[in-house]
């Protein structure tokens, strides 16, 4: 039996009015929106009305002082007066705001005036055709490459094991590279290749593994400038914290690796020599072994901790085969050498089959040197101490040893170790303030400048990367000293670089204003916001009138059609009753 066109209608009716009633509840919604979009019309405007801009007092030529607004060009490293100048540190880590080649160049460098030098202008050469590197696919892809290759951005590895060979130009651009975790150093073999303005972060453990680096495991042929390499390394002999071997003729310069060197033993059937345990480590804190050729190490500091199960180890540099020239470079690690092996049953007893005689050295400084080895150290330090762990016979040197008593070339250099050393400067000594400039690609005109910013990161400690869009910019420089993000301080240039931290309050250079600018721009966007935040009010309102009409009418039809069926469904009853 099918509906009465009554009963139809009222159906139909009732789809309708459920429409309508999610229509409203949307409309009802959006107007709550509206509701919240003008408060924050309100609190931006408020906010608006509360800013402030800071201004720098300038000398105009007339004699006369004018204020314009402050940014970090016009502002930061001007005058103070007695003989200071301004600088913005950074109110968490206090570092100083930098240029970031400036950042990169002092990061880079051996922490000598001469090696900052050296590395910024290198920075400055132009490497403009190369090939961009942002991910570590692209990364893992420059093996069997020969090319340009820099960083365009910071890069984390994590189960790093790939074994890379490099041939090519490999540029940091003041960028790093983060090794959370792995087996393997950065590259594995760069042969004849060039490694510079590298920053890497390393934690590599690899227990069995011979050759591990750093930066790279084995180098040949190759030039390393301007790379610093922190953080922890783990295997079994021909270890560096940045190279772990080298051949040919290969030079590192400007660097700094700090990095816990750690060697272990390996077992019986893992060692050399028809199964027996190899015992010679060859670690060290820069470099582990030349293994042949020629090495040059010049203006380098290691400044992590060495340790080995057994013997052959450095602070700087483990052993020598080939000819070796250190200068101008330091050690600060302390260094360990358990010469007993103690704690490991499966070890081959080296000491008792080659006699004490025979136990070959390590070093603060310098670990071992074969018998046909040169090796030259010049304007060198070791700061570090020589541990011996209880039981363990003692075997150190400071600047190396040979098992035939042949000694190296040792020229001006001085150790903790041998007494002979009993003050630690914070720069490689023997390297002085130069008095000129000279360097390629920095103008002799900025010398000075650049010397001042030198010193000055060596007080604060490091610097933050200024963002080149942001130096000329006033809001941005309003902005991190209202929110707590900077601070300014100013700098004795004359009297040992002391910082003295101050405020806008404190300087005479600086005032705060009302941010007229921006207040404007706050007021217009606020009338505007406001008018369009209102349209939509009314159109919202105008929507849910017309709603409400039509709902009311169709309840009206409802409850007609209603009573009408109610007195079909009687009379129908009445015919039947």
């Amino acid at each position: 039996m099918g509906l009465s066109s009554s009963q139809a209608r009222l159906l139909s009716l009732t789809g309708r009015m459920h429409d309508i009633e999610y229509k409203a509840q949307k409309l009802e919604a959006q107007k709550l929106q509206l509701a919240n979009e003008t408060r924050r019309v309100n609190e931006n405007y408020l906010n608006a009305l509360e800013a402030i801009k800071v201004q720098k007092k300038i000398l105009n030529t007339d004699g006369s002082t004018t204020f314009v607004d402050a940014t970090f060009k016009n502002f930061v490293y001007s005058q103070a007066g007695n003989n200071s100048i301004y600088i913005l540190r950074n109110t968490e880590t206090g570092k100083v705001y930098v240029p970031n080649e400036i950042r990169s160049a002092f990061a880079n460098s051996d922490k000598t005036l001469d090696g900052f030098m050296k590395t910024l202008s290198s920075l400055r050469t132009d490497k403009s055709s190369y090939t961009s590197i942002t991910s570590a696919s692209q990364l893992m892809a420059l093996s069997g490459s020969t090319g340009n290759f820099k960083l365009d951005a910071d890069i984390v590895l994590d189960n790093w094991s790939e074994r890379i060979n490099f041939g090519g130009i490999l540029d940091g651009n003041g960028h790093t590279i983060t090794i959370n975790s792995g087996s393997e150093g950065l590259l594995y073999y760069a042969n004849g290749a060039t490694l510079r303005n590298l920053e890497v972060n390393v934690n590599i453990t690899n227990h069995d593994r011979n050759n591990l680096g750093g930066l790279a495991a084995f180098i040949n042929n190759t030039t390393i400038e301007n790379c610093s390499v922190s953080g922890k390394l783990n295997g079994n002999r021909w270890l560096g914290g940045m190279v772990g071997g080298t051949q040919g003729t290969s030079t590192i310069t400007n660097s700094t690796a700090a990095v816990n060197v750690s060697s272990d033993l390996i077992s019986i059937e893992n060692g050399i020599g028809g199964g027996k345990f190899d015992a010679q480590s060859y670690a060290g804190g820069l470099v582990g072994c030349n293994q042949n050729g020629t090495l040059t190490i010049d203006h380098c500091r290691a400044e992590g901790d060495v340790s080995s199960e057994y013997e052959i180890i450095g602070g700087l540099m483990g052993m020598s085969r080939g000819t070796t020239k250190i200068s101008n470079s330091v050690a600060t690690g302390n260094v360990t050498a358990n010469r007993n092996g103690l704690g490991n049953n499966d070890i081959y007893d080296y000491t008792a089959m080659f006699g004490t005689n025979k136990l070959l050295a390590s070093g603060t400084f310098f670990g071992e040197f074969s018998d046909e080895a040169s090796v030259t150290i010049e304007n060198c330090y070791a700061y570090g101490s020589a541990v011996t762990p209880e039981n363990a016979q003692a075997n150190y040197s400071d600047f190396g040893q040979n098992v035939s008593g042949n000694p190296p070339t040792i020229i001006n250099s001085y150790s903790t170790y041998a007494n002979t050393l009993t003050y630690s400067p914070k720069s490689v000594a023997g390297v002085s303030d130069l008095a000129t400039g000279g360097y390629l690609n920095i103008d002799g005109s900025e010398y000075s400048n650049l010397v001042e910013l030198f010193n000055v990161l060596l007080e604060a400690g490091g610097g933050i990367s200024m963002e080149e869009e942001y130096e000329n910019d006033p809001e941005w420089f309003s902005n991190v000293l209202t929110y707590g993000v900077a601070m300014i301080a100013t700098v004795d240039t004359k009297h040992g670089f002391e910082i003295t931290d101050s405020s806008v309050a404190v300087s005479t250079d600086l005032r705060e204003v009302a941010n007229e600018k921006e207040l404007r721009k706050a007021e217009v966007k606020y009338e505007s916001d406001l008018k369009r935040i209102d349209m939509k009010d009314r159109k919202y309102d105008y929507d849910l009138a017309a709603l409400e009409n039509e709902r009311n009418a169709l309840k009206q039809e409802m409850e007609t059609l209603k009573t009408v069926s109610k007195d079909n469904v009687e009379r129908t009853f009445k015919l039947f009753s």
